[in-house]
């Protein structure tokens, strides 16, 4: 390799929140800086999220990310996480973005607010969004993150994909391999912050770790693991490999990426590949209910074999667009009736259960028998079998039904390099490799279960925190 090509203070891989938030910090911290990007345009998972930042009241927000948890991220990197989540608010507010409480609407449909009322901060939990701009509320976050980026003249290398780390010869990082145009060359810096997201959209990645059979990206399919890669390089060491949150999601070829699905009325319910139901729908967590996947259980009939199926009625169709509440990669607005998506042939109409079983190629009597059992338990008002929640059951009603093909859509991972809570990122003896920062989805800290805005704070507190230390060396 020739004579470096760049010489900068700080290095920053992907221009998602968490980049952008650790170029911004460096920057304003006197450094320079140059931010490297492998797609045209950057944002990440921001542009097609539902833009909640979280914030929990004082020492409980410590005390409830290590709940969530499990008490398996060390207890310094949630307080430091903790600490900023509360300058959250005014620092966006420097960079031009002022900030809301969300009002959450009421009951659990599409989503439950707060995330997990019995942890604890429980219902003193607030959501913040940015307030105006149009479309999603993550592009209108991402939009205050890109301006205050280009605002500062901060270089973004677009269509550049870091290749692998330089080391000097004391072992510190001291730059990266990068390869654009279809050719390599090296970038010397100061420090490197890894913030390129996390691995859902590498196939093997995703098989090796998370615990769900096949899986597929609801978000940027640019999440290939490129941070994981890069840390391992240096002996890093890996945290939260397992942890992930996602949604069940449609799949067509007509799109490359699949489409998260939501209800907005309760008359729904999910049958496996064998007609059978395997969990509460409605789940507790909006992020958390792929977990029904893993719940094989000896005293039930069934595990849940894949493709599964929402089964619905009109009211459920017509209560709002199975696709919406998560945004998707795809040139696509859904219906607000979802009777576009009847036409499409992607939701399958029925008049009456034996036709609808036919349809998806299910056992006639397996499928009405379920039907009948879930029914049942909504007119009594108690589900024996998964203990949906009384106010969410609600029998299907009408002579048509619809149904939908799902599969397991993942819209983040949380696995990837250790970090500190000065986001330095760690070897296997716990000490921290010079030169290396990470923040974001390339290892995040939450360890099991994941909150509204979860991902997003994480990339803000810690982007900031990295491009702090990084601009320190």
């Amino acid at each position: 390799m020739s004579e470096p090509t760049r010489n900068v203070d700080v290095l920053v891989v992907g221009f998602g929140p968490a980049g952008a938030a650790a170029a911004i910090a460096a920057h304003d911290a006197g450094r320079s800086v140059l931010v490297l990007e492998k797609t045209v345009a950057g944002g990440g998972n921001a542009i097609y999220s539902g833009g909640f930042l979280f914030d929990a009241p004082g020492d409980d927000a410590a005390d409830h990310v290590d709940a969530l948890s499990f008490g398996r991220t060390p207890r310094p990197v949630v307080e430091a996480y903790a600490e900023g989540l509360h300058g959250l608010a005014d620092w966006l507010r420097g960079i031009g973005a002022e900030t809301v409480v969300f009002d959450p609407p009421p009951g659990r449909l599409p989503a439950c607010f707060p995330s997990w009322p019995h942890f604890p901060a429980g219902e003193r939990i607030a959501y913040r969004v940015v307030a105006g701009g149009e479309g999603r509320r993550g592009e209108a976050l991402w939009d205050a993150l890109a301006r205050a980026v280009t605002e500062r003249g901060i270089e973004i290398a677009y269509e550049t994909t870091a290749h692998r780390l330089v080391r000097d010869e004391d072992g510190a990082v001291a730059g990266l391999v990068v390869t654009d145009d279809g050719s390599e060359r090296e970038i010397a810096a100061g420090a490197v912050v890894l913030a390129c997201g996390g691995f859902e959209g590498d196939p093997g990645l995703a098989d090796a770790y998370l615990p769900l059979g096949p899986t597929f990206p609801v978000g940027t399919p640019a999440n290939t693991g490129d941070g994981l890669r890069l840390a391992g390089e240096a002996g890093a060491a890996l945290w939260h490999m397992y942890g992930f949150f996602g949604w069940f999601s449609f799949r067509t070829p007509e799109f490359a990426s699949p489409f998260a699905i939501d209800f907005f009325a309760p008359s729904f319910l999910f049958v496996d590949a064998e007609g059978r139901r395997f969990a509460d729908e409605t789940g507790q967590e909006v992020h958390d209910r792929l977990r029904a996947l893993m719940s094989y259980q000896p005293h039930r009939e069934n595990r849940p074999k894949l493709p599964s199926y929402a089964i619905f009625d009109d009211a459920a169709r017509l209560a709002g667009p199975l696709n919406g509440l998560l945004g998707t990669p795809n040139d696509y607005v859904w219906s607000p009736d979802n009777s576009a998506e009847v036409e499409r042939g992607w939701i399958i109409a029925a008049t009456g259960r034996h036709e609808l079983a036919e349809k998806l190629g299910l056992e006639p009597e397996v499928l009405t028998s379920t039907l009948d059992a879930y029914d049942a338990a909504a007119r009594a008002g108690e589900d024996p079998a998964f203990h949906r929640a009384t106010e969410t059951l609600v029998p299907l009603t009408g002579d048509t039904l619809y149904a939908i093909e799902t599969w397991p859509g993942v819209a983040g991972t949380t696995g990837g390099p250790r970090h500190d809570e000065r986001a330095r990122v760690l070897d296997s003896a716990g000490d921290p490799i010079p030169g290396l920062y990470s923040a974001g989805a390339v290892g995040m800290v939450w360890g099991f279960l994941i909150d509204h805005g979860g991902g997003l704070t994480d990339a803000l507190v810690f982007g900031r925190i990295a491009g702090t230390t990084a601009a320190g060396r």
